[in-house]
Parts: C-alpha cells; sequence; structure tokens
C-alpha cells in the first residue's frame, strides 16, 4: 500500500486583509494551492471541509480562536489528522518561539521573512509530510498483515486443540490432561489411544521454538502417532501372513520418529519426548524418553512419589541417537504424570523457577486430589506461585491413573 500524492494546499490564517492577500499572492506564484480563513474558528471549518489539507500557515494574534489556541486544538490527540503547524507572526523573540513551539507549532516564521525563506520552510515542511504520511500507510500495511497473521495463528490454535484427546476413560483406566497454549502457538502436544483390548498408549511431546514451523512440527509428529490403524503405522506392526498387529516397542516408536524428523533444511527443529504403553490388565508400563523431563509416579499405596526417567538425546537432530525401552509395574490406584517443561521453568517474580522436585512435591501434596481434577489443580497451584497471568510457554500437563482389572 502506497501512500496518497501530497497535495500542496495551505491553509493560511490571518485576520489582516492586506496581509492576507499579500501572503496568499507569493504562495500562489511559487506554485502553491491557497486557502484562507480569517481566524482559528474559521480554519477548523476551512479543514472540515479541505480533508487533503494537511499545513497550516496560521497568524498568531486573531480573534475568536488566536493562533496559539488554534495549534493547541489540531496538535490535540482528539484531532483526527496530522497537521503541520507553522506560526506566522510579528513577534520574533525567543519567548514567543518557545510558547509557540510548547503549544505544538512545528516551525515558527517572523511576518517579514524573506519570501524565498519562507518558501524553503514550506518545502521542509511538506517533506515532512510525506515523510509522516507513507509511515502511516506502512502501519496501517503492517497492521492489516499483522491481523491476518493473528487470525491464522488463532486458526491454527484451534486446530491444535481439536487434536487434543476426546477420549479420556477406558477399561481400568482414566486418564485426565489440563492443555494451555501460551501468547503464541507453539510445539506441545499430548495424547492417548487404544493400541488394542489391553493396551493403551499416552505420550507428550514438546518441540523447540514457538510459532508456526514448530506447531506444523508437532501438528505432524501428532499425525505420525496417532494414525494406528493402517499398515503404515509408526506404533504398531502388521505381518503379511498375520491377520493381527503386533505392538512396536516405545524405544522403537521414537527412533522412528528421529528418523523421519531429522532436519534436512537446517532449521534446527527438534523435539522432546515421552512415549509409554501400559497393559491395562496387569498394570505394567513400558516406556522410552527422547530427551524429555521425567515422568512423576505418584504410587498411592505408599503415599509416596518418585521419578520414572532415562538419559537420552532430543529427537530430531542427531541421526545416531539411541533408545531404550524401560518398564515399571503400577498398582492398582498408581497415577503417572507427563508434562512439559513450561510447568518445570515457570518463574516468580524473583526469577526462582518452579523445578521438577517441585512438581513432584505438588502432586504428592494433592495426591488425595480426585483424578478428574488434579491437573487443573496442579497447573493452577504453579500459575499462583508465578503471579503471572499467563505462562510464557505452552503448558502441559497428563496425567493417567490405573485402576486396576
Amino acid at each position: 500500500m502506497e501512500a496518497a500524492a501530497l497535495t500542496r494546499e495551505i491553509l493560511l490564517v490571518e485576520d489582516n486583509k492586506v496581509m492576507l492577500l499579500m501572503i496568499s499572492q507569493m504562495l500562489i506564484s511559487r506554485g502553491y494551492q491557497v486557502v484562507t480563513a480569517k481566524h482559528g474558528l474559521e480554519a477548523l471549518t476551512q479543514l472540515d471541509s479541505h480533508p487533503n489539507i494537511q499545513l497550516v500557515l496560521s497568524d498568531w494574534m486573531m480573534p475568536e480562536l488566536n493562533g496559539i489556541e488554534l495549534c493547541y486544538h489540531l496538535k490535540s490527540p482528539q484531532y483526527c489528522r496530522y497537521i503541520f503547524f507553522v506560526l506566522l507572526s510579528g513577534r520574533d523573540d525567543k519567548d514567543s518561539i518557545v510558547e509557540g513551539i510548547n503549544a505544538g507549532a512545528n516551525d515558527f516564521v517572523a511576518k517579514d521573512t524573506n519570501i524565498n525563506e519562507l518558501d524553503a520552510r514550506l518545502k521542509a515542511g511538506f517533506r515532512t509530510l510525506e515523510l509522516h504520511n507513507q509511515l502511516v500507510a506502512k502501519n496501517i500495511e503492517l497492521d492489516r498483515a499483522y491481523a491476518t497473521i493473528k487470525q491464522d495463528l488463532e486458526c491454527a490454535s484451534d486446530l491444535i486443540q481439536r487434536m487434543l484427546p476426546n477420549q479420556t476413560r477406558f477399561k481400568g483406566v482414566e486418564i485426565n490432561y489440563t492443555h494451555i497454549p501460551s501468547a503464541q502457538i507453539g510445539g506441545d502436544m499430548l495424547g492417548c489411544m487404544q493400541l488394542d483390548e489391553d493396551h493403551i498408549a499416552i505420550y507428550l511431546f514438546d518441540v523447540a521454538g514457538h510459532g508456526v514451523a514448530s506447531a506444523l512440527m508437532s501438528f505432524s509428529i501428532q499425525q505420525s502417532i496417532s494414525s494406528n490403524s493402517a499398515t503404515t503405522s509408526n506404533v504398531k506392526r502388521k505381518k503379511d501372513t498375520d491377520p493381527f498387529y503386533s505392538l512396536i516397542e516405545p524405544s522403537e516408536v521414537i527412533s522412528h520418529l528421529n528418523q523421519s524428523y531429522i532436519s534436512q533444511d537446517q532449521n534446527n527443529l527438534y523435539f522432546t519426548m515421552v512415549y509409554a504403553v501400559l497393559n491395562t490388565k496387569s498394570g505394567l508400563l513400558t516406556y522410552s524418553f527422547a530427551g524429555h523431563p521425567p515422568m512423576i509416579w505418584l504410587q498411592k499405596s505408599k503415599n509416596y512419589c518418585e521419578f520414572i526417567e532415562q538419559d537420552s538425546f532430543v529427537a530430531g537432530m542427531f541421526d545416531f541417537a539411541d533408545y531404550q525401552t524401560d518398564q515399571v509395574q503400577l498398582q492398582p490406584g498408581d497415577r503417572v504424570f507427563l508434562y512439559s517443561d513450561g510447568i518445570t521453568e515457570a518463574e516468580d517474580q524473583h526469577k526462582n523457577q518452579y523445578s521438577e522436585a517441585g512438581l513432584k512435591q505438588l502432586v504428592l501434596a494433592l495426591s488425595n486430589e480426585p483424578s478428574g481434577t488434579q491437573t487443573d489443580t496442579i497447573v493452577t497451584r504453579v500459575s499462583a506461585w508465578s503471579g503471572a497471568m499467563q505462562f510464557d510457554d505452552d503448558i502441559s500437563l497428563l496425567a493417567l491413573e490405573w485402576q486396576g482389572e
């Protein structure tokens, strides 16, 4: 969008008829289009009738509304047009100049100023106006572009919300989660799915960074994991001669994702992840990590919490990365918590981080909280601790409770 062409129109405000005619003719001889007014009130009326005028050359001492009062009015935030205001006066003392500039005048010209100097000052004023109008036009263009981007990001955020799990109750298992995006769309995603009659999978991953690139990668990873019914599934395998599927070990799932998303275009996007499979009959939980924060295992019968963790590489960065599968045996009533570092890296006003240890302590303190509200309560407590209205990073927290057969 380009700024509209600036006309060489001037509003000349002067109560002395002889002076008004003389200055007007001099300006016309220099190629300016001149509109005149006898005092400040008439000047306002003329400006309303001539919306293209942006330069005002005004006398100081006038009836009705003098030059200083007119300047204050035109330079007020309530006036809807940018005006370059030149104060024209027979008073050439320093105090008068200071008073005029304090009123908002852009320039100060004595009435006996040579026409060549006046012409040069007016040309400088029009150059300033042209630069101002170009800047306004660019800002309007940027505002429109920002509005478009904001709308697109809101649509992307809505799409990500729709990708969150709908089914959270399975035979012998209850899953609850809280997902709060930050001001920007990011790369957090969590999920759960039924793999077969006896197994469900839970996962949480966090793509580095924020913005469209991270969100697109998050969307792609989510699609790669959740497509678990086709022969190209990343989470279970079908043999050619066998009508049934066999489950792929968690470490192999992450290894395949790592190879699929290793950056080929130097965008340096990578992600951390934890992927776990629960046998809903036995309570055996197998899992694998890719540089992700440890899970928290709440052992309800013992009133005890511990970390479940692995030393591992992030995914999508190293082609030599190796991942392993481990397992733990849950007892009825046990809960397992998966989370993103947006929670543990939340900061208070003193820049102290909430920390993984702090989260583990909070999980234990809320062990008697109903499983259906525990994740929301945890996030509310962390938010209150930080004292911030909004988290700086995406917040993702998923809790699985195995209730036994």
